[in-house]
């Protein structure tokens, strides 16, 4: 009976052996399946990782040429700017001399200027120098009230009447 008793433990323990053994086979499997999982997914990921590193690079590289676009475009028109800006007060210093030439030497704005200092206008002259210093109205000051000139000068009131000028008695 020894020999069956032993055959018996023998058997049972082969049997949890065997299932041992399928099971260790089972585990491996599952290890194996799951390592490879994550190896593809380390692979997937590293290949993303590519994808977007070259996506990055190329946007860096879009990005830096287009700043240094803009830069160059904003230093065109700041250049521009300036232009237009020197331009618009050469403009401006072209008109006042014009003005200038063609109109103080006038009968009209003697005439103008004679009115402006019977009336008391002697500190819209000093007003008129002062926020406009470019033009030469400085002989205003010298002017003698009494010498207004023999030609009137008719005030326009904006309704189409003609009032009376300043050398009108």
């Amino acid at each position: 009976m020894k020999e069956a008793d032993m055959n018996a433990k023998y058997e049972i323990e082969l049997k949890a052996t065997k299932e041992c053994l399928k099971q260790a086979r089972d585990q491996r499997r599952a290890t194996e399946a799951s390592q490879k999982r994550a190896e593809e997914a380390q692979k997937s990921a590293e290949d993303r990782t590519v994808v977007a590193e070259t996506t990055l690079a190329a946007a860096n590289s879009s990005l830096e040429a287009g700043v240094a676009d803009n830069e160059k475009s904003l230093a065109v028109a700041k250049l521009e700017l300036e232009k237009v800006k020197a331009e618009r007060a050469d403009a401006e210093a072209k008109v006042v001399e014009a003005y200038q030439d063609a109109f103080v030497d006038t009968p009209e704005y003697q005439d103008l200027a004679q009115c402006l200092m019977t009336v008391g206008g002697e500190q819209l002259v000093e007003r008129i120098m002062e926020t406009h210093p470019e033009w030469d109205i400085s002989f205003l000051r010298e002017a003698p009230a009494d010498a207004h000139t023999s030609e009137a000068v008719p005030i326009d009131n904006r309704d189409g009447d003609e009032g009376p000028s300043c050398a009108d008695p």
